[in-house]
């Protein structure tokens, strides 16, 4: 809503905006209480879809949804294999203190931003095995993974303020956070992202460090990350988090291979 807002000053006709949709199976009879709902918290939001029973994935391609958040494990999952960026939310009971005046959104790498070819070749062949093909494909573009397209969206906002002298006060902040090290792999991934034509503010290359600590300084409004295993250390340290529902990183969870049901209980 604040970005709207600053949105509307440089742009008054534009209809570039946060457009935030309210999609839900409850039948039409609970709209009433949603209604007071958001306006007890204040929010701007004027589209609801209530399918009263029915999934509502099936609408959010007709709603040109750039990002699907839920705590319905199953749902995100659907909306990922129909094309949707989307992941299943966790809230912390201590959250950190954010920042109302800039919405910083943090993502991981692999089988987020990116597909999960090389988290394959990690978890089937090894580290160093990785390394070598990393060096090697070092100037091939990594394949797009499930959430691109809303960097993508969050790309064109923030151009919007850049061309108006506003980079240094945009209200919209991105970030790159992965397990990849700089030296060994990170070359690829800016490489990537300069080919698809994106930037992120800041890249993060922890080498297999913790996430969780540095999350906590960045203090996002919200990231997102295909393993659990990172998702619980960052809640643990007080961030929103999303778990994006895809690649060979659902099988494997602290390091041992299991179903993908287990990681949802």
């Amino acid at each position: 809503m604040n970005v709207n807002a600053r949105l509307r000053e440089l742009y008054p006709d534009s209809e570039e905006l946060f457009d935030i949709v309210l999609v839900t199976n409850n039948h039409a009879q609970v709209g009433v209480r949603l209604i007071n709902s958001i306006n007890y918290y204040d929010l701007t939001i004027e589209r609801f879809c209530m399918t009263g029973g029915e999934s509502p994935i099936g609408y959010l391609k007709a709603y040109m949804t750039n990002l699907y958040l839920s705590k319905d494990s199953k749902k995100v999952q659907e909306a990922i294999e129909e094309g949707i960026a989307a992941a299943t939310m966790f809230t912390c009971d201590n959250e950190n203190e954010l920042i109302d005046t800039q919405l910083r959104v943090a993502f991981d790498g692999d089988a987020v931003l990116f597909s999960d070819e090389s988290e394959i070749i990690v978890k089937e062949h090894g580290l160093d095995t990785f390394f070598e093909h990393e060096k090697e494909f070092e100037n091939k573009p990594l394949a797009q993974g499930p959430l691109k397209c809303f960097l993508e969206a969050l790309g064109k906002l923030q151009r919007k303020f850049y061309v108006k002298n506003q980079r240094i006060n945009c209200p919209v902040r991105t970030y790159l956070v992965t397990a990849r090290s700089a030296a060994s792999a990170g070359v690829r991934v800016l490489k990537t992202l300069r080919s698809w034509g994106l930037e992120v503010d800041e890249a993060l290359f922890l080498a297999g460090a913790p996430k969780g600590p540095l999350l906590k300084k960045i203090r996002p409004h919200i990231f997102f990350d295909d393993q659990m295993f990172h998702v619980e250390g960052a809640q643990e340290l007080g961030t929103i988090a999303a778990h994006v529902p895809y690649g060979i990183g659902q099988k494997y969870h602290k390091g041992k291979r299991i179903d993908t049901s287990d990681v949802e209980k």
